[in-house]
Parts: C-alpha cells; structure tokens; sequence
C-alpha cells in the first residue's frame, strides 16, 4: 500500500517510516524459496503430461510468488501509532494473506501498546491490571536489531509526550 492509502486507511496521521524483515533473513528466504522451486521445476521436467506437472507448476508459482513477497513491508510508523502486520491464525488467513497482503495490517496507538513481547511475536495492549491486557499476535521478529529499536524509542517517545501531557 501506498503511503497516503495507509493515511486515509486508518487515520493514523502522515507515514513516517517503513520497516521490512532484515535484508539477512529477507535473502536467506530468497534462497530457500529458490531452492524449493527448482527442486520442483526439475521435478516437473520429467512429468510425461500437463495434468502430472500441475502439481509442481503450482509449487513453483507459489516459490516465485514467495520470493517476490520477502520485501514486504511489515510495519508503519505513523503519527499517532503503528501499523503492523497481524499473524494469520488459520489456513484460510494464511490464503488470504497471500492474495490480500493489506488485509492483516492493524493500527495501534502508541498510548494502548504496554509492551512488546522479547521475541517480537506479539504486542500487549491496555494496562497491566487483572483483564486489561489483550495479545495481539505481530511478524515483527525478523527485523533488524536497529529497526527494532528505532521502533521501541519512537513508542517511548510518544508515551512520555502522553505522560506529560497528563
């Protein structure tokens, strides 16, 4: 998506920076993905009909179409919070979001976010008392350590803005 669609989306104010998985596990993926899709292209050359090579015809299209997606933005931060891309809970989810990459962003305001979990796989919001959290699944643990905490300084930025503003 792009930056003004994310602004009119979820009113979240101007696009100030984008994050993606690191460039390491980006190209690590982009290796395995290849991989399997020569595996099965070289699987498929030895299939004697069309109707026997679908099956390795679809593995390499979904290979190719993986190693397109590995620079997909996976988190926004915005004026007024992050926009982050939720983990698919489901078969169906995980097909949707192949198809619809924009469906699993959430927006989360920097005031509602408690704390994000040390393995980067799941934000807490609301407040620590007995019923106020809710988890919110998140594929943010293959960013780079420097955007991770670019990430952290920002919410805690705009926490002690909220905090003194109070």
């Amino acid at each position: 998506m792009k930056k003004e669609e994310i602004r009119q989306r979820f009113g979240c104010g101007s696009v100030e920076k984008t994050y993606e998985n690191s460039k390491w596990f980006s190209v690590f993926m982009q290796l395995v993905f290849t991989v399997v899709g020569a595996w099965f292209f070289w699987l498929m050359l030895a299939e004697p009909t069309l109707m026997a090579r679908l099956d390795n015809i679809a593995v390499l299209i979904f290979c190719l179409w993986r190693i397109d997606r590995q620079r997909d933005i996976i988190c926004y931060v915005t004026e007024k919070g992050l926009i982050v891309r939720r983990q698919f809970m489901s078969l169906q989810e995980f097909t949707d979001e192949q198809i619809h990459s924009d469906r699993n962003l959430v927006f989360v305001r920097y005031g509602d976010i408690f704390e994000i979990a040390d393995n980067w796989k799941e934000i807490q919001l609301g407040a620590a008392e007995d019923g106020g959290l809710a988890i919110l699944p998140v594929h943010l643990q293959f960013l780079s350590r420097q955007s991770k905490q670019e990430i952290m300084d920002r919410i805690k930025e705009e926490q002690a803005k909220a905090d003194d503003g109070e």
